[in-house]
């Protein structure tokens, strides 16, 4: 009977502190979902838009680095999945989803990083209506009553999912909108989703 408690405690030691660990998995392939606390990037790496260390805060509470393979592919998750980003578009507070293999309970080298709702994140979102189309420029009202000037490029992609009626669905003006900036320069418009407006809105396709 003693050897029996001894053994189902040794296995209780064993087993029991993986459910605190953040890194999901069982062997070297493990998943770590989390928030981004800090980014360390050397200036080659920078330069090269390639590599780097990301320090997360684990949904457990545990700090976790994530270290990043020069081959590791950061997509974004849902509609835009398939489009390849780079380090700089990991920003702080982001929430990210890292896998890859485990290095220790503490670390693992990635190679994929999937950031999680990256149109809603604070950091890099704005929420508005549209006031001016001026060449290369567009202003936005947003939602803290001051109106910002942001500048779209051939990179920039309009998303425009919603069906109107009467006159004002020939113009974009007056429209609620969701941007999504550009991480290098914030001042610069990477996303932009019309959103309609609120009452006269027949459709919203998914």
């Amino acid at each position: 009977m003693r050897m029996l408690r001894t053994f189902l405690l040794l296995v209780g030691v064993i087993i029991l502190p993986e459910s605190t660990f953040a890194l999901e998995g069982i062997g070297p392939r493990v998943t770590v979902t989390g928030t981004v606390q800090e980014i360390h990037m050397t200036q080659k790496q920078k330069f090269d838009q390639i590599g780097g260390e990301i320090i997360m805060k684990a949904e457990n509470g545990q700090i976790v680095t994530v270290i990043l393979q020069d081959t590791a592919q950061i997509i974004s998750e849902g509609r835009l999945s398939r489009k390849s980003l780079i380090p700089a578009n990991i920003q702080l507070n982001m929430l990210v989803r890292a896998r890859g293999w485990r290095v220790d309970s503490k670390s693992l080298t990635a190679a994929l990083v999937i950031i999680q709702n990256i149109q809603l994140n604070p950091a890099l979102s704005l929420n508005g209506v549209l006031q001016s189309i001026d060449g290369d420029n567009i202003s936005v009202l947003s939602q803290d009553g001051q109106t910002r000037t942001f500048g779209i490029t051939n990179e920039t992609t309009v998303n425009i999912s919603y069906e109107l009626t009467g006159k004002s669905a020939l113009s974009l003006i007056g429209k609620q909108v969701l941007l999504t900036l550009n991480p290098k320069d914030q001042s610069l418009v990477r996303i932009l989703r019309i959103m309609g407006n609120n009452g006269i809105i027949t459709t919203t396709r998914p």
